[in-house]
């Protein structure tokens, strides 16, 4: 956890509730914020952190914040996490005295404090992860109140409920989030749906899937707007966070019963040769179609899409003519209408994939797509 995390706050809300169902110890530790080079930008990250912190705590009932603990309760709060004993109690009486600066002494900087949480940082790159708001359990990672419907899963199937009986399934408390799918209003297309995707991302994959699902539900056009990856910007991710988007990916993906067996990445030549094709797809009404075959290729197939004729052959499936798609991509190329998309990304205060934005409503993430569905259901209603 880290004090200045505000999903760290939310989530030390929640763990008596979790810590009086089931029969499991929660062992804390304190750093100071996520593993620096992860985030590409960390004041926009920072400044989405608050707000989504807010919607999950509407979603829960927890207290909200509105803006980042100041630098003396920070400091006197990671103080006293290094003096008082590791216990709930204590851990969510200090995050609400930091984040509330309600303290009535204050501590200095101090090298041991700053030690423990470079020492526990380092703890948490070790058994594999980079982000606070972390909890390791039986191999595998949860992050955040978002995560916690698969811990609640976990802790089920090993009978650790308090209140299961043996033959008995206890639900899930944290999955405020999933989609609802509400009986449709009405029948008339209004507006559209954009969607920011890369093909290199595992979560814009299951994205575009659930955004597809919610689009047909409610009679909602879809606008793809594919970005150009973060390795082809000269970004690249650690091991840590490649290797839990996968693990994780593939956990949400049987959730919501979406196929996904395979895990190459796309490379470079791979990228470069669907995007030529896409704006001639996109020209012939078949969009969507077309980058969910390229999904598909991807992430159920395991399909090398650097090779043409594999290309050519989904082009050929979905009746676009390739060569065609070719010399229509030289009108239309590639970098720039990507470009466009990344500008228009940048626009609406987010940066990565997959973003999705209905009217005014804007949210980064496969899990925040409930904020959609909601304001769909909102524009329906005030439409009939």
């Amino acid at each position: 956890m880290a004090l200045n995390d505000p999903h760290s706050f939310m989530l030390v809300q929640v763990l008596p509730e979790l810590a009086e169902r089931f029969s499991v110890k929660f062992e804390l530790f304190l750093i100071y914020e996520s593993v620096p080079g992860v985030t590409i930008e960390p004041k926009l990250m920072r400044q989405w952190s608050l707000k989504d912190a807010n919607y999950i705590a509407t979603q829960y009932g927890l207290t909200k914040v509105d803006k980042l603990p100041n630098s003396r309760a920070l400091l006197t709060g990671q103080q006293l996490w290094q003096l008082t004993p590791k216990t709930l109690a204590n851990a969510v009486d200090i995050f609400q005295k930091t984040w509330f600066d309600q303290f009535d002494d204050y501590y200095d900087a101090s090298t041991p404090v700053i030690n423990f949480q470079i020492k526990n940082q380092q703890r948490l790159i070790h058994k594999g992860h980079y982000l606070p708001a972390a909890m390791f359990f039986a191999g595998n990672w949860f992050i955040g109140i978002d995560r916690l419907a698969h811990l609640e899963r976990r802790l089920n199937t090993l009978q650790l409920n308090k209140s299961m009986n043996e033959n008995s399934d206890s639900p899930v408390r944290y999955s405020a989030n999933a989609l609802t799918f509400e009986k449709r209003v009405n029948e008339q297309l209004i507006d559209e749906c954009q969607i920011f995707i890369s093909l290199r991302s595992p979560y814009s994959y299951l994205g575009f899937i659930k955004a597809k699902r919610l689009a047909n539900h409610y009679q909602v056009s879809l606008k793809i707007r594919p970005l150009v990856p973060l390795m082809m910007r000269g970004l690249h991710l650690t091991n840590n966070k490649q290797k839990y988007i996968i693990d994780d990916a593939i956990r949400e993906a049987l959730q919501a019963d979406i196929p996904f067996s395979a895990t190459t990445c796309l490379t470079e030549k791979g990228i470069i040769n669907c995007y030529q094709v896409f704006a001639y797809a996109e020209q012939q009404g078949k969009s969507t179609d077309y980058i969910e075959a390229i999904f598909k290729a991807i992430y159920v197939n395991n399909i090398d899409l650097a090779i043409l004729t594999n290309l050519q052959s989904i082009c050929q499936t979905l009746d676009l003519d390739y060569q065609q798609a070719l010399l229509y991509g030289e009108s239309h190329d590639w970098q720039q209408w990507s470009d466009v998309n990344q500008t228009a990304l940048d626009e609406i205060g987010l940066w990565g994939v997959p973003c999705f934005s209905y009217q005014d409503t804007n949210c980064w993430g496969q899990d925040r797509l409930a904020q959609i569905e909601q304001a769909i259901i909102s524009s329906k209603v005030a439409a009939s």
